[in-house]
Protein backbone atom coordinates (compact mmCIF):
# COMPACT_ATOMS: atom_id res chain seq x y z
CA UNK A 1 0.00 0.00 0.00
CA UNK A 2 2.63 2.43 0.89
CA UNK A 3 4.20 1.24 -2.26
CA UNK A 4 1.34 2.49 -4.36
CA UNK A 5 1.38 5.95 -2.29
CA UNK A 6 4.65 6.47 -2.85
CA UNK A 7 4.18 6.18 -6.47
CA UNK A 8 1.34 8.07 -6.90
CA UNK A 9 3.18 10.86 -5.09
CA UNK A 10 6.47 10.90 -7.75
CA UNK A 11 4.17 11.47 -10.64
CA UNK A 12 2.06 14.18 -9.40
CA UNK A 13 5.72 15.42 -8.23
CA UNK A 14 6.82 15.00 -12.36
CA UNK A 15 3.55 16.45 -13.45
CA UNK A 16 3.92 19.86 -10.91
CA UNK A 17 7.16 20.18 -12.41
CA UNK A 18 6.04 19.64 -16.12
CA UNK A 19 3.29 22.07 -15.40
CA UNK A 20 6.18 24.52 -14.02
CA UNK A 21 8.60 24.27 -17.27
CA UNK A 22 5.36 24.94 -19.49
CA UNK A 23 4.31 28.01 -17.36
CA UNK A 24 8.05 29.61 -17.68
CA UNK A 25 7.81 28.70 -21.07
CA UNK A 26 4.66 30.70 -21.53
CA UNK A 27 5.79 33.78 -19.71
CA UNK A 28 9.14 34.24 -21.24
CA UNK A 29 6.73 33.99 -24.89
CA UNK A 30 6.27 36.77 -26.75
CA UNK A 31 5.33 38.54 -30.38
CA UNK A 32 8.93 38.94 -31.45
CA UNK A 33 10.14 35.29 -30.48
CA UNK A 34 7.53 33.38 -32.43
CA UNK A 35 7.91 31.69 -35.66
CA UNK A 36 7.74 33.40 -38.54
CA UNK A 37 5.43 32.02 -40.16
CA UNK A 38 3.13 33.43 -36.95
CA UNK A 39 4.43 37.04 -37.69
CA UNK A 40 3.42 36.56 -40.91
CA UNK A 41 0.29 35.64 -40.68
CA UNK A 42 -0.56 38.18 -37.98
CA UNK A 43 1.31 41.45 -40.20
CA UNK A 44 -0.69 40.11 -43.41
CA UNK A 45 -3.49 41.69 -41.26
CA UNK A 46 -2.39 44.88 -40.49
CA UNK A 47 -1.80 48.50 -42.36
CA UNK A 48 1.35 48.19 -44.47
CA UNK A 49 2.16 51.51 -43.49
CA UNK A 50 2.24 50.68 -39.80
CA UNK A 51 4.52 47.42 -40.70
CA UNK A 52 6.96 49.54 -43.02
CA UNK A 53 7.11 53.23 -40.82
CA UNK A 54 6.70 51.24 -37.24
CA UNK A 55 6.78 47.48 -36.34
CA UNK A 56 10.30 47.08 -38.66
CA UNK A 57 11.79 49.77 -36.42
CA UNK A 58 10.84 47.80 -33.57
CA UNK A 59 14.09 45.18 -33.64
CA UNK A 60 16.17 44.23 -36.17
CA UNK A 61 14.71 40.55 -36.67
CA UNK A 62 11.15 42.53 -37.32
CA UNK A 63 13.23 44.78 -39.94
CA UNK A 64 14.98 41.24 -41.49
CA UNK A 65 11.80 40.01 -41.94
CA UNK A 66 10.02 42.92 -43.28
CA UNK A 67 12.95 43.52 -45.97
CA UNK A 68 12.01 40.49 -47.82
CA UNK A 69 10.53 42.37 -51.40
CA UNK A 70 8.91 38.77 -52.14
CA UNK A 71 6.89 39.52 -48.65
CA UNK A 72 5.60 42.49 -50.53
CA UNK A 73 4.99 41.05 -53.81
CA UNK A 74 3.00 38.11 -52.41
CA UNK A 75 0.64 41.03 -50.04
CA UNK A 76 0.23 43.04 -53.77
CA UNK A 77 -1.07 40.15 -55.18
CA UNK A 78 -3.05 38.95 -52.65
CA UNK A 79 -4.76 42.11 -53.15
CA UNK A 80 -5.60 41.80 -56.57
CA UNK A 81 -7.75 39.59 -58.75
CA UNK A 82 -5.85 40.89 -62.24
CA UNK A 83 -2.49 40.85 -63.66
CA UNK A 84 -0.18 43.39 -61.96
CA UNK A 85 1.92 45.16 -63.42
CA UNK A 86 -0.74 45.10 -66.29
CA UNK A 87 2.11 44.33 -68.70
CA UNK A 88 4.25 41.60 -67.55
CA UNK A 89 7.30 41.84 -70.36
CA UNK A 90 8.75 44.93 -69.48
CA UNK A 91 12.75 45.62 -68.06
CA UNK A 92 11.41 47.11 -64.79
CA UNK A 93 10.80 43.54 -64.06
CA UNK A 94 13.39 41.80 -65.75
CA UNK A 95 15.81 44.56 -63.69
CA UNK A 96 14.16 44.03 -60.11
CA UNK A 97 13.17 48.05 -60.39
CA UNK A 98 9.47 47.53 -59.33
CA UNK A 99 9.11 48.63 -55.24
CA UNK A 100 6.66 46.05 -54.17
CA UNK A 101 7.09 47.65 -50.51
CA UNK A 102 6.23 51.26 -52.22
CA UNK A 103 3.50 49.93 -54.24
CA UNK A 104 1.88 47.88 -51.51
CA UNK A 105 1.71 50.81 -49.11
CA UNK A 106 0.66 53.08 -52.18
CA UNK A 107 -2.19 50.41 -52.69
CA UNK A 108 -3.65 50.43 -49.13
CA UNK A 109 -3.27 54.11 -48.44
CA UNK A 110 -5.26 55.37 -51.49
CA UNK A 111 -7.91 52.34 -50.89
CA UNK A 112 -8.49 53.17 -47.37
CA UNK A 113 -8.63 57.32 -47.98
CA UNK A 114 -11.26 56.94 -51.09
CA UNK A 115 -13.20 54.08 -49.87
CA UNK A 116 -13.79 56.26 -46.56
CA UNK A 117 -14.29 59.54 -48.47
CA UNK A 118 -16.35 61.45 -46.24
CA UNK A 119 -14.09 60.28 -43.04
CA UNK A 120 -10.84 60.85 -44.27
CA UNK A 121 -11.61 64.25 -46.81
CA UNK A 122 -12.81 67.75 -46.74
CA UNK A 123 -14.78 68.44 -50.23
CA UNK A 124 -14.83 71.74 -51.00
CA UNK A 125 -16.54 73.43 -54.05
CA UNK A 126 -15.76 76.91 -54.73
CA UNK A 127 -17.89 78.76 -56.62
CA UNK A 128 -18.01 82.75 -58.29
CA UNK A 129 -14.52 83.10 -58.91
CA UNK A 130 -14.66 81.91 -62.24
CA UNK A 131 -17.42 83.24 -64.08
CA UNK A 132 -17.43 80.90 -67.30
CA UNK A 133 -16.62 77.01 -67.14
CA UNK A 134 -13.15 76.01 -65.85
CA UNK A 135 -11.50 74.08 -68.17
CA UNK A 136 -8.01 73.20 -67.08
CA UNK A 137 -7.04 73.13 -63.47
CA UNK A 138 -3.48 72.41 -62.39
CA UNK A 139 -1.69 71.28 -58.61
CA UNK A 140 2.15 72.23 -58.22
CA UNK A 141 4.52 72.28 -54.83
CA UNK A 142 3.00 68.78 -53.30
CA UNK A 143 -0.66 70.10 -53.56
CA UNK A 144 -0.08 73.47 -51.88
CA UNK A 145 -0.87 75.69 -54.21
CA UNK A 146 -3.76 75.38 -57.75
CA UNK A 147 -3.94 77.13 -60.78
CA UNK A 148 -6.91 77.15 -62.35
CA UNK A 149 -7.94 78.47 -66.16
CA UNK A 150 -10.97 78.52 -68.11
CA UNK A 151 -13.44 80.02 -71.03
CA UNK A 152 -13.28 83.66 -68.90
CA UNK A 153 -10.47 84.18 -70.45
CA UNK A 154 -8.46 84.54 -66.39
CA UNK A 155 -6.49 82.49 -64.10
CA UNK A 156 -6.61 82.41 -60.75
CA UNK A 157 -3.67 81.14 -58.07
CA UNK A 158 -5.15 79.52 -54.69
CA UNK A 159 -3.18 78.21 -51.90
CA UNK A 160 -5.20 75.12 -51.07
CA UNK A 161 -4.81 75.64 -47.53
CA UNK A 162 -6.35 78.97 -47.15
CA UNK A 163 -9.50 77.06 -48.57
CA UNK A 164 -11.38 75.73 -45.68
CA UNK A 165 -14.61 74.47 -44.76
CA UNK A 166 -16.68 76.38 -42.60
CA UNK A 167 -17.29 73.41 -40.09
CA UNK A 168 -14.96 70.50 -39.58
CA UNK A 169 -17.87 68.05 -39.51
CA UNK A 170 -19.59 69.27 -42.93
CA UNK A 171 -18.29 66.57 -45.67
CA UNK A 172 -19.36 68.94 -48.30
CA UNK A 173 -18.56 72.26 -48.34
CA UNK A 174 -19.99 75.23 -50.93
CA UNK A 175 -17.72 78.25 -50.68
CA UNK A 176 -19.25 81.39 -52.98
CA UNK A 177 -16.63 84.02 -51.00
CA UNK A 178 -13.79 82.48 -51.02
CA UNK A 179 -10.48 84.52 -52.62
CA UNK A 180 -7.50 83.23 -54.55
CA UNK A 181 -4.01 84.22 -53.83
CA UNK A 182 -3.99 85.98 -57.24
CA UNK A 183 -6.16 86.22 -59.81
CA UNK A 184 -5.79 87.99 -63.68
CA UNK A 185 -8.99 88.23 -65.45
CA UNK A 186 -7.11 89.35 -68.53
CA UNK A 187 -4.79 86.06 -68.63
CA UNK A 188 -5.45 85.84 -72.30
CA UNK A 189 -7.63 86.96 -75.32
CA UNK A 190 -9.18 83.39 -75.51
CA UNK A 191 -10.22 80.28 -73.37
CA UNK A 192 -7.37 79.07 -71.69
CA UNK A 193 -7.11 75.30 -72.51
CA UNK A 194 -4.41 73.75 -70.37
CA UNK A 195 -2.04 74.67 -68.00
CA UNK A 196 1.71 72.71 -67.37
CA UNK A 197 4.41 73.57 -64.35
CA UNK A 198 8.41 73.81 -65.24
CA UNK A 199 8.37 71.25 -62.06
CA UNK A 200 5.39 70.31 -60.32
CA UNK A 201 7.45 69.43 -56.86
CA UNK A 202 9.28 73.08 -56.94
CA UNK A 203 6.89 75.20 -59.95
CA UNK A 204 8.35 78.53 -59.97
CA UNK A 205 6.72 78.93 -63.27
CA UNK A 206 3.53 78.24 -65.03
CA UNK A 207 2.54 77.53 -68.72
CA UNK A 208 -0.82 78.36 -70.10
CA UNK A 209 -1.85 77.45 -73.39
CA UNK A 210 -4.94 79.26 -75.11
CA UNK A 211 -7.21 79.56 -78.29
CA UNK A 212 -5.91 82.87 -78.55
CA UNK A 213 -2.89 81.20 -80.51
CA UNK A 214 -0.62 81.72 -77.35
CA UNK A 215 1.29 79.71 -74.77
CA UNK A 216 2.16 82.19 -71.88
CA UNK A 217 4.96 81.85 -69.20
CA UNK A 218 3.66 83.09 -65.67
CA UNK A 219 5.85 83.94 -62.90
CA UNK A 220 4.36 82.31 -59.81
CA UNK A 221 6.59 83.56 -56.81
CA UNK A 222 5.56 87.25 -58.28
CA UNK A 223 1.68 86.67 -58.59
CA UNK A 224 1.00 85.50 -62.03
CA UNK A 225 3.15 87.84 -64.02
CA UNK A 226 3.24 87.08 -67.24
CA UNK A 227 6.75 86.71 -68.49
CA UNK A 228 7.08 85.76 -71.68
CA UNK A 229 4.18 85.23 -74.49
CA UNK A 230 5.41 82.53 -77.40
CA UNK A 231 3.39 82.88 -80.37
CA UNK A 232 2.09 79.44 -81.46
CA UNK A 233 0.30 80.51 -84.92
CA UNK A 234 -3.19 78.66 -84.46
CA UNK A 235 -4.85 77.48 -81.46
CA UNK A 236 -3.02 75.93 -78.23
CA UNK A 237 -4.74 73.00 -77.22
CA UNK A 238 -2.12 71.06 -74.62
CA UNK A 239 1.08 71.93 -73.30
CA UNK A 240 3.75 69.97 -71.07
CA UNK A 241 7.01 71.54 -69.87
CA UNK A 242 10.29 70.50 -68.15
CA UNK A 243 11.74 73.49 -66.38
CA UNK A 244 13.14 76.16 -69.34
CA UNK A 245 11.53 74.19 -72.15
CA UNK A 246 7.53 74.17 -73.41
CA UNK A 247 5.70 72.21 -75.61
CA UNK A 248 2.28 72.89 -77.29
CA UNK A 249 0.09 70.68 -79.23
CA UNK A 250 -1.70 73.01 -81.56
CA UNK A 251 -5.36 72.47 -83.35
CA UNK A 252 -2.93 72.42 -86.55
CA UNK A 253 -1.85 69.03 -85.87
CA UNK A 254 1.53 70.80 -85.03
CA UNK A 255 3.62 70.63 -82.55
CA UNK A 256 6.19 73.46 -81.44
CA UNK A 257 9.11 73.56 -78.89
CA UNK A 258 9.87 77.07 -77.26
CA UNK A 259 12.79 78.09 -74.94
CA UNK A 260 12.14 80.54 -72.32
CA UNK A 261 15.83 81.76 -72.79
CA UNK A 262 15.63 82.14 -76.80
CA UNK A 263 12.79 84.42 -76.91
CA UNK A 264 8.81 84.04 -78.23
CA UNK A 265 10.08 81.98 -81.41
CA UNK A 266 9.78 77.99 -81.62
CA UNK A 267 13.25 76.41 -81.66
CA UNK A 268 11.82 73.18 -83.36
CA UNK A 269 8.07 71.53 -84.64
CA UNK A 270 7.00 68.66 -85.86
CA UNK A 271 3.67 67.21 -87.82
CA UNK A 272 3.06 63.69 -85.91
CA UNK A 273 -1.18 63.75 -86.14
CA UNK A 274 -3.35 64.42 -89.00
CA UNK A 275 -5.54 65.97 -86.69
CA UNK A 276 -5.80 68.41 -83.61
CA UNK A 277 -3.55 67.59 -80.84
CA UNK A 278 -5.34 67.09 -77.82
CA UNK A 279 -3.25 65.83 -74.97
CA UNK A 280 0.62 65.62 -74.20
CA UNK A 281 2.01 63.95 -71.56
CA UNK A 282 5.45 64.19 -70.62
CA UNK A 283 7.50 60.88 -69.20
CA UNK A 284 11.33 61.24 -68.85
CA UNK A 285 13.11 62.59 -72.32
CA UNK A 286 10.13 61.51 -74.06
CA UNK A 287 6.96 63.23 -75.05
CA UNK A 288 3.30 61.45 -75.88
CA UNK A 289 0.69 62.99 -77.91
CA UNK A 290 -2.64 61.82 -79.12
CA UNK A 291 -4.89 63.56 -81.58
CA UNK A 292 -8.33 63.79 -82.93
CA UNK A 293 -6.70 61.34 -86.10
CA UNK A 294 -7.30 58.53 -83.40
CA UNK A 295 -3.66 58.01 -82.84
CA UNK A 296 -0.78 58.22 -80.53
CA UNK A 297 3.20 59.28 -81.19
CA UNK A 298 6.22 59.83 -79.73
CA UNK A 299 8.77 62.14 -79.44
CA UNK A 300 12.51 61.95 -77.69
CA UNK A 301 13.17 65.25 -76.57
CA UNK A 302 16.91 64.49 -76.32
CA UNK A 303 17.43 62.79 -79.80
CA UNK A 304 15.25 65.74 -80.89
CA UNK A 305 12.92 62.68 -83.44
CA UNK A 306 10.03 60.54 -83.31
CA UNK A 307 10.48 57.03 -82.06
CA UNK A 308 6.73 56.32 -82.64
CA UNK A 309 4.34 57.59 -84.71
CA UNK A 310 0.55 56.44 -86.27
CA UNK A 311 -0.08 54.14 -83.07
CA UNK A 312 -3.64 53.46 -84.12
CA UNK A 313 -6.39 53.66 -80.94
CA UNK A 314 -9.27 51.77 -81.54
CA UNK A 315 -11.84 53.66 -79.99
CA UNK A 316 -14.87 53.50 -82.96
CA UNK A 317 -17.03 56.41 -83.03
CA UNK A 318 -14.62 58.13 -80.05
CA UNK A 319 -11.61 60.01 -79.75
CA UNK A 320 -8.15 60.47 -77.44
CA UNK A 321 -8.72 62.68 -74.95
CA UNK A 322 -5.79 61.91 -72.24
CA UNK A 323 -2.78 60.62 -71.85
CA UNK A 324 -1.19 58.93 -69.14
CA UNK A 325 2.40 57.18 -68.65
CA UNK A 326 3.94 55.52 -65.99
CA UNK A 327 6.80 52.49 -66.01
CA UNK A 328 4.32 50.05 -65.86
CA UNK A 329 1.70 51.09 -68.32
CA UNK A 330 0.70 54.11 -70.88
CA UNK A 331 -3.12 54.69 -70.73
CA UNK A 332 -5.59 56.65 -73.70
CA UNK A 333 -8.57 57.74 -72.43
CA UNK A 334 -11.18 58.47 -74.78
CA UNK A 335 -14.43 60.40 -75.04
CA UNK A 336 -16.55 56.97 -75.09
CA UNK A 337 -15.63 55.89 -71.50
CA UNK A 338 -12.99 53.23 -72.52
CA UNK A 339 -9.22 53.16 -71.00
CA UNK A 340 -6.85 51.90 -74.00
CA UNK A 341 -3.63 50.37 -72.65
CA UNK A 342 -0.44 50.60 -74.40
CA UNK A 343 3.16 49.21 -73.94
CA UNK A 344 5.22 51.82 -72.06
CA UNK A 345 8.63 50.96 -73.60
CA UNK A 346 7.41 49.23 -76.71
CA UNK A 347 4.50 52.04 -77.44
CA UNK A 348 2.07 49.77 -79.15
CA UNK A 349 -1.59 48.99 -78.86
CA UNK A 350 -2.50 45.98 -76.37
CA UNK A 351 -5.62 45.84 -75.08
CA UNK A 352 -8.86 48.23 -74.34
CA UNK A 353 -11.35 47.70 -71.03
CA UNK A 354 -14.28 49.83 -70.96
CA UNK A 355 -14.29 51.58 -67.57
CA UNK A 356 -17.79 53.47 -68.20
CA UNK A 357 -20.34 51.43 -70.64
CA UNK A 358 -21.55 52.58 -73.70
CA UNK A 359 -25.03 53.65 -72.01
CA UNK A 360 -28.46 53.70 -74.32
CA UNK A 361 -28.76 55.39 -77.40
CA UNK A 362 -30.84 58.15 -76.04
CA UNK A 363 -27.83 59.39 -73.29
CA UNK A 364 -24.77 60.79 -73.81
CA UNK A 365 -21.01 58.54 -73.35
CA UNK A 366 -19.47 59.19 -70.42
CA UNK A 367 -15.73 60.54 -71.49
CA UNK A 368 -12.81 59.79 -69.42
CA UNK A 369 -11.65 63.58 -69.11
CA UNK A 370 -8.21 62.93 -67.16
CA UNK A 371 -6.22 60.09 -65.59
CA UNK A 372 -4.05 59.55 -63.08
CA UNK A 373 -1.10 56.63 -62.48
CA UNK A 374 0.53 56.02 -58.97
CA UNK A 375 2.91 53.17 -58.73
CA UNK A 376 -0.12 50.85 -57.54
CA UNK A 377 -2.86 52.69 -57.57
CA UNK A 378 -5.48 54.57 -61.14
CA UNK A 379 -7.71 57.27 -60.89
CA UNK A 380 -10.03 58.54 -63.75
CA UNK A 381 -12.24 61.11 -64.60
CA UNK A 382 -15.93 61.40 -66.62
CA UNK A 383 -17.30 64.16 -67.75
CA UNK A 384 -20.37 62.92 -65.84
CA UNK A 385 -19.78 63.49 -62.70
CA UNK A 386 -18.01 60.64 -61.88
CA UNK A 387 -14.31 59.71 -60.42
CA UNK A 388 -13.46 56.48 -60.00
CA UNK A 389 -10.73 54.37 -58.66
CA UNK A 390 -9.13 51.46 -59.21
CA UNK A 391 -5.33 48.93 -58.23
CA UNK A 392 -3.41 49.74 -61.25
CA UNK A 393 -3.99 45.83 -63.04
CA UNK A 394 -5.23 44.57 -66.02
CA UNK A 395 -8.22 44.69 -65.85
CA UNK A 396 -8.75 47.70 -63.27
CA UNK A 397 -9.70 46.60 -60.34
CA UNK A 398 -11.92 49.43 -58.83
CA UNK A 399 -12.19 49.55 -55.57
CA UNK A 400 -14.17 53.12 -54.89
CA UNK A 401 -16.56 55.73 -56.80
CA UNK A 402 -16.14 59.38 -55.64
CA UNK A 403 -19.73 61.15 -56.73
CA UNK A 404 -18.72 65.12 -57.80
CA UNK A 405 -21.47 67.90 -56.71
CA UNK A 406 -21.41 69.10 -60.22
CA UNK A 407 -22.19 67.10 -63.03
CA UNK A 408 -19.62 67.76 -65.82
CA UNK A 409 -16.34 66.87 -65.34
CA UNK A 410 -13.26 68.86 -67.48
CA UNK A 411 -10.39 68.20 -65.89
CA UNK A 412 -9.13 66.27 -62.73
CA UNK A 413 -5.55 66.54 -61.31
CA UNK A 414 -4.02 64.44 -58.23
CA UNK A 415 -0.64 65.20 -55.62
CA UNK A 416 0.61 64.17 -52.56
CA UNK A 417 -3.48 63.15 -51.16
CA UNK A 418 -5.09 66.41 -52.52
CA UNK A 419 -7.53 66.16 -55.41
CA UNK A 420 -9.17 69.09 -57.32
CA UNK A 421 -11.37 69.39 -60.58
CA UNK A 422 -12.67 71.95 -63.12
CA UNK A 423 -16.21 71.67 -63.77
CA UNK A 424 -18.24 73.21 -67.18
CA UNK A 425 -20.62 75.06 -63.84
CA UNK A 426 -17.80 77.63 -63.43
CA UNK A 427 -16.50 76.10 -60.26
CA UNK A 428 -13.61 74.29 -58.21
CA UNK A 429 -14.18 71.56 -56.86
CA UNK A 430 -11.45 69.75 -54.32
CA UNK A 431 -10.39 66.94 -51.75
CA UNK A 432 -8.11 67.49 -49.21
CA UNK A 433 -7.25 65.25 -46.53
CA UNK A 434 -8.11 65.94 -42.88
CA UNK A 435 -4.74 66.09 -41.80
CA UNK A 436 -3.79 68.87 -43.56
CA UNK A 437 -6.03 70.53 -41.43
CA UNK A 438 -4.61 69.02 -38.00
CA UNK A 439 -2.92 72.74 -36.80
Amino acid sequence: MCDMLQSVKEQILNLEANVEVIKEDFDEACFENMPVEIILNICSYLDPYFLRNTLSKVCRRFADILADDHLWKHWVHSKIKGCFPALLDLKVLDNDQLNWEDVCIDMDVERRKWSNVKECMRHIVVKDVHFASVDTVLLVNKGEYCVSGGRDRGMALWNVLDITPHDSSDNTTTLSDAKPKHIRHDAHAGWVWDLAPDNIDSATKIYSASWDNTVKAWDLEAGLECILTFKCGMSALSVVSTENVVMAGLYSKKILSFDLRTGPQPINAYKPHKGPVLSLHSYKNMVASVSEDKTLAVWDKVAGKLIASDVKIPTDKGYPVCVSWSPTALYVGDSKGTLHLLHPEDHVYVKSHEIWPEPPIIKPSSKITSCYQSSGNLIASSDRGEIKCFYNCYPPQEYATVKTSTFDVTQMRYLNGVMVIGTCDSALEFWIPNERYSD
